[in-house]
């Protein structure tokens, strides 16, 4: 495969991705070095009617496709001739192939998507449940998942047929899971240029198998009343979050997102529904005319401050936050929403959090501000991690279902979900100096 050099529009798309890689590769080389290296990566999706007849299935595929075009590599679609399934926003249409290659070609200009596997195979071809494959690849992996869990497992042995749970939280972790593993396979091609060798190694190792759960085994799938919520901010990990929770079956509810910015091309790497045709819009304005389930979204296009806040009127009885500024946190938690979720991430970790009466609240768990003005180092499968363990807090939250308050935040890495290690979760104490003095709340 030959691999043009990247041009200036694609490197901007790939631009908080290529920080991130820095964080591993010597000073001297170069941005189109790094990039090269993510537009070298050619992944099939490979899925039969059988499979793809499951809503679920669908919807772990299209994230898959998704994620790793944001982070540079060629998807190569080996599917049948099937509708389209249930809500699938950013995807417009009715046919999951053409549909799904129409995405892609709006995403990072120059990574496309394409039909059948390229001459000379695959770096990673990524199958849907028991999806037969025959053809070259450097790995392969299947996909398999249930209402809240999703598993990878490596090797092209017969896997187990995908059937509907009535949710997307498995199969969107499955997604998850698989992007990490595309995106190692772009990085085997940097490990010559290596900071440090043993520890590329330990981050970068492909993972033969892994299992996420994002909920205990038997809670029940989510439901699609979502209520009235709001959003502070309509960024890469409430996109994520909203990517979900319109994927439910039914999703309906009224949602204000509160946004200042425009999307830009830097976005592209990571907001799970934007579309490049529609940079330069409010990224609020751009949700609220998206097809979101049965969601009905109203924009406002302003930041969340304290002048805003006594302007806002009361806050729905649920609250997502996804900003990267800790004083936005502390702002929102000081209305007391009867609810509060919180996602961020750092490099390739992601955390998510529920705030309530009698709990540590959002400032107990980050009790400093972290200013900075640099541009943030990221990668588009780390805001879908934020954004979904976020989105499943929430939707367990709707059905009675919270997590015990000793597991009040979790802090997941996601390129070694094969570790022990790899999810943490633990309480939130509430701080004897809390400004906002949360141990008091009833």
């Amino acid at each position: 495969m030959t691999i043009v050099a990247p041009k200036e529009a694609t490197l901007l798309g790939l631009a908080r991705t290529l920080l991130l890689l820095r964080d591993h590769v010597r000073p001297n080389v170069s941005d189109a070095t790094l990039a090269e290296a993510l537009l070298g990566t050619r992944v099939a999706l490979v899925g039969d009617s059988a499979n793809l007849c499951s809503e679920q299935a669908q919807h772990a595929l299209v994230a898959t496709a998704m994620l790793a075009a944001r982070s540079g590599a060629s998807v190569h679609l080996v599917l049948p001739d099937v509708p389209l399934s249930g809500s699938q926003p950013p995807l417009r249409g009715d046919q999951l192939g053409p549909v799904l290659l129409e995405v892609l070609a709006d995403l990072i200009p120059g990574v496309v998507g394409a039909v059948g596997v390229p001459v000379g195979g695959v770096d990673l071809a990524i199958l849907i449940g028991d999806t037969s494959w025959s053809d070259r690849a450097t790995r392969v992996l299947r996909l398999q998942s249930d209402a809240w869990s999703g598993a990878i497992t490596s090797g092209s042995g017969s896997g187990g047929r995908w059937t509907d749970s009535g949710s997307p939280f498995g199969a969107l972790a499955a997604a998850g899971l698989a992007a990490g593993e595309a995106f190692k396979a772009a990085l085997g091609r940097l490990r010559d240029y290596a900071i440090n060798w043993t520890a590329f190694d330990l981050l970068f190792a492909p993972t033969r198998e892994a299992i996420v759960e994002l909920a205990p085994a038997r809670t029940p799938s989510p439901t699609g009343d979502l209520g009235a919520f709001d959003c502070i901010s309509g960024g890469a990990i409430v996109q994520a979050a909203l990517y979900a929770l319109a994927r439910i079956p039914g999703a309906r509810g009224a949602v204000r997102i509160v946004e200042p910015d425009v999307s830009d091309m830097t976005n592209l790497n990571r907001n799970a529904l934007l579309r490049r045709s529609r940079i330069g819009m409010a990224k609020a304005v751009d949700l609220a005319e998206m097809q979101l389930g049965e969601m009905r979204v109203t924009p406002i296009v302003a930041r969340y401050d304290s002048a805003l806040r006594s302007s806002f009127g009361q806050h729905a009885p649920s609250v997502l936050v996804g900003v990267d500024d800790i004083p936005t946190r502390w702002e929102v938690q000081a209305a007391r929403p009867s609810w509060l979720g919180v996602g961020a991430t750092t490099h390739y970790s992601a955390m998510a959090s529920y705030h309530v009466s009698g709990l540590g609240c959002a400032r107990c768990l980050h009790p400093r501000d972290e200013p900075g003005g640099a541009p943030i180092p990221t990668v588009g499968f780390v805001s879908h991690w934020a954004g979904l363990w976020l989105a499943s807090l929430f939707a367990r939250e709707r059905i009675g279902a919270r997590p015990p308050a000793d597991k009040q935040c979790l802090y997941f890495t996601s390129l070694r979900a094969d570790s022990p290690a790899a999810i943490w979760v633990g309480p939130v104490q509430p701080r004897a100096d809390c400004p906002l003095k949360c141990a008091t709340w009833k």
